[in-house]
C-alpha cells in the first residue's frame, strides 16, 4: 500500500500561545483548546479564553479556517476536530495543532473524516510520543506520521461510517459542504476523475442517510394515507411459509397510492412500528429481493408503474428494510391482478388502508381523478 507523510499531503501549523495580558474573558476569537473538542464537536465553556486580534504572524495563521482539522497535541489524549463554518471565530492555541490541506491535497480531510483513518491518525500520533515524560506531539512529530493512499472505493466505504452515525443537522452541514464543491468537482473531474467521483458518492450516500433519517422519524407516528408499513414480502411470519397472499397486500398498496395521492410503502416494518428488516424472506442478497419486487409489479399491475414507483433498499436501527416510493398516477388509472388470469381489481387509499372500489364506483372514481 501506497503511504505518504502528512507533511506531503497537508500544510501543518502550530498552536498561537498569546502573553498573558492579550487573554479575555470574551472577545472577537475564542482561544481554542483541547478541552474545547468533545465527542468530535466543538463546545464552549465559562472557563474559556477570548483574544482580540494581535498583529504578529503566529496569531494569523492559527486562525482556524473550515475545513482544518484541529489536533490536540498536549498529553496522550488526542482529540480531532474539523472546524467547521459555522463554529464560532476562533484562534487554536498552543495545545493544539492545525492541519491544513491544500488546494489539491483535500485526501487527507477525506481521510481523517473516517472512523479507521482517525483511530489509525490517533494511535500513530500516541506511539510518537511513546516514553516521554510530557508526551506532546511535536510538529516534526505529525509532519513524520503516515498516511495510507487508499483505493476512492475504499475510501468511501470507509466514510459511510461517519455518514451513518451523524445527526440530521450533521447530515445537513455535509451535504452543504459536499454541494459547495461544484467548481472543485469540476476541475478534478477533469484532473481526476477518481476522486471527482468520490466527492458525488459521498454526496449521494449523505442524501441517502437524511431521506433514511427523515423515514425513521415517520415511522414513530404510524401508519398514514401516504404511509404504509408491511413486515415482509413475502413471507407470512405466523404460517413460517411464503405466501401469495402476503406478495398480493404489497401490491395492493402500491395500486392504491398509485391511485390517489401517491405514498411510501416500507417493507420490513411491522404493524407496531418495530423494524425487523427483510431477513426473513429469505433471498439470497438484496438484489433477489430487489428483482423479485420488480416481477411481481411487472406481472401483476398494469398498465406499467415503471415511471410512477421506485424502491431501493436501505437501513434503519441497523436492518435492510424496503422503501417503496410510489408517485401519484395523474393520467392513467392503475389495476391489480391477483393472480395470471384473474380479473384486474380497483384500489384507492381510504386512510391509512388500501380500499377496492366496486365496478361502479371505479368507474365514478376514474372519470373524477385522471386527466
Amino acid at each position: 500500500m501506497q503511504v505518504k507523510n502528512l507533511a506531503e499531503l497537508a500544510t501543518i501549523i502550530p498552536g498561537f500561545s498569546p502573553k498573558p495580558a492579550e487573554r479575555r474573558k470574551g472577545g472577537a476569537y475564542l482561544l481554542l483548546g483541547g478541552r474545547n473538542i468533545k465527542d468530535g464537536k466543538l463546545v464552549t465553556t465559562a472557563a474559556d479564553s477570548y483574544v482580540d486580534t494581535i498583529d504578529r504572524g503566529s496569531f494569523r495563521r492559527a486562525i482556524a479556517k473550515p475545513g482544518d482539522i484541529v489536533v490536540s497535541t498536549l498529553f496522550d489524549r488526542r482529540k480531532l476536530y474539523r472546524y467547521a463554518k459555522n463554529d464560532p471565530p476562533s484562534v487554536v492555541n498552543n495545545s493544539c495543532a492545525i492541519v491544513r490541506a491544500g488546494r489539491d491535497s483535500d485526501y487527507v480531510v477525506s481521510y481523517l473524516r473516517t472512523l479507521p483513518g482517525e483511530q489509525d491518525f490517533l494511535d500513530k500520533a500516541i506511539q510518537a510520543t511513546a516514553g516521554r515524560f510530557i508526551p506532546r506531539l511535536s510538529i516534526s512529530d505529525l509532519a513524520s506520521i503516515q498516511i495510507p493512499i487508499l483505493p476512492v472505493e475504499e475510501l468511501g466505504r470507509l466514510g459511510d461510517a461517519n455518514i451513518e452515525r451523524a445527526s440530521g443537522n450533521e447530515l445537513l452541514a455535509i451535504k452543504t459542504e459536499l454541494e459547495s464543491k461544484d467548481a472543485e468537482i469540476e476541475r478534478l473531474r477533469q484532473e481526476n476523475k477518481e476522486l471527482a467521483r468520490f466527492y458525488e458518492d459521498r454526496l449521494h450516500v449523505v442524501t441517502e442517510q437524511l431521506d433514511t433519517n427523515t423515514l425513521a422519524s415517520r415511522i414513530t407516528h404510524g401508519e398514514t394515507a401516504s404511509l404504509e408499513f408491511k413486515s415482509s414480502l413475502r413471507w407470512n411470519i405466523k404460517a413460517e411459509k411464503n405466501d401469495k397472499e402476503i406478495e398480493n397486500g404489497v401490491l395492493r398498496t402500491i395500486v392504491a397510492f398509485c391511485n390517489t395521492a401517491g405514498g411510501d410503502l416500507l417493507i420490513g416494518v411491522a404493524d407496531d412500528k418495530s423494524i425487523v428488516g427483510v431477513e426473513h424472506d429469505g433471498f439470497p442478497n438484496e438484489d433477489k429481493f430487489l428483482l423479485h419486487l420488480r416481477n411481481l409489479l411487472v406481472g401483476r399491475i398494469e398498465p406499467s408503474v415503471a415511471d410512477l414507483v421506485d424502491y431501493e433498499i436501505v437501513t434503519i436501527e441497523g436492518r435492510p428494510i424496503c422503501h417503496v416510493k410510489c408517485k401519484q398516477s395523474k393520467k392513467k388509472e392503475i389495476w391489480f391482478r391477483p393472480e395470471k388470469n384473474s380479473p384486474e381489481r380497483f384500489y384507492v387509499r381510504h386512510g391509512p388502508s388500501s380500499t377496492e372500489l366496486s365496478p361502479r364506483d371505479a368507474v365514478a372514481y376514474i372519470k373524477g381523478h385522471f386527466e
